[in-house]
């Protein structure tokens, strides 16, 4: 980054979106020479503890008069720029490969991915499309995706894998996880339970229900709470057996709750982490949704999901 110092950082890290914020602010000054330093629109951001890279990004937006500087991993052009692009059959993994290697986006080896991909797009960011095939085949496998960058690159991988357990030190040199001292609050809400899962194909002139899968339990005691998918050329089988996998994925009462705790750089968006409090419920491993970062130090975190 050239001389200067930061002397606050912050990051911003979600799961809702592909690619991490992150702001800092830099002194300046005309009369000190280890200050003269400002940076501009487009620099490259490179944020390391030790030798571990943290966060790789491009600086999107500086001060007119002041020191707060704001910006995105490389994913970032992925949620500005779109584009049109057809797939006529190819697999998961082939067409988000195609799509890297049209756009020049580095990407790191991607796991098999074989759901086919029949599809035309119109005026969607590229990220949009990555996400939307990486949901299709979430939901023909029944099994859940990250997707974010690293060192650079377009990093895809399961979540299953994605599990930590990160400690800090205290001030006599005492090894502590993260979570003994969380501060947790939160809820359990069925606002996002769905249990009468409809899939249609597009193409088809009528109505076009391919498969229909309900939880008659979980109806009888919620209600009906129903969720429609539109997808092009399924077959029936395909459409039930992608319609159980959703119910699966969607027929859960949601645990959300926010955490602080001390803070560390194993903490990301997409990553689980397990918490044993269980006087209030909640004991087992959670998804981070999202999560907010000062300088290492102190950790604000929302964690969704059920046990793992």
């Amino acid at each position: 980054m050239g001389n200067g110092s930061i002397i606050h950082q912050g990051l911003v890290l979600s799961l809702g979106q592909l690619g991490a914020e992150f702001s800092f602010t830099m002194p300046f000054s005309k009369w000190d020479s280890n200050f003269k330093k400002k940076l501009s629109c487009g620099d490259i951001f490179l944020l390391k503890k030790g030798d571990t890279e943290v966060l790789r990004g491009v600086i999107t937006e500086i001060p007119v008069n002041g020191s707060e500087y704001k910006g995105y991993d490389f994913a970032w052009y992925l949620n500005q720029s779109e584009t049109i692009v057809q797939f006529k059959k190819i697999s998961a993994k082939k067409a988000i490969e195609q799509l890297c290697k049209k756009y020049d986006v580095p990407y790191m080896k991607l796991p098999e991915m074989n759901t086919q991909i029949k599809k035309v797009y119109k005026d969607e960011t590229i990220a949009n499309i990555i996400a939307d095939i990486i949901e299709q085949h979430e939901d023909e496998t029944d099994k859940n995706y990250r997707i974010e960058m690293k060192d650079g690159k377009l990093h895809i991988f399961h979540t299953s894998t994605a599990k930590i357990t990160p400690h800090y030190y205290d001030e006599y040199g005492k090894k502590h996880k993260c979570t003994e001292t969380a501060e947790i609050t939160g809820t359990k809400s069925i606002e996002n339970l769905r249990n009468y899962i409809i899939y249609a194909n597009k193409n088809d002139k009528k109505k076009g229900i391919k498969a229909i899968v309900k939880s008659s339990k979980s109806i009888k005691k919620y209600g009906l709470l129903s969720d429609v998918t539109v997808a092009d050329n399924l077959t029936s089988a395909k459409a039930r057996q992608r319609a159980k996998n959703r119910l699966s994925r969607l027929n859960k009462i949601t645990t959300e709750f926010s955490v602080k705790m001390m803070g560390s750089i194993a903490v990301r968006a997409g990553r689980k982490i397990e918490f044993d409090k269980v006087g209030i419920g909640i004991s087992g491993w959670y998804k981070i949704k999202s999560g907010n970062v000062t300088g290492y130090v102190k950790g604000e975190y929302c964690v969704t999901g059920e046990e793992a």
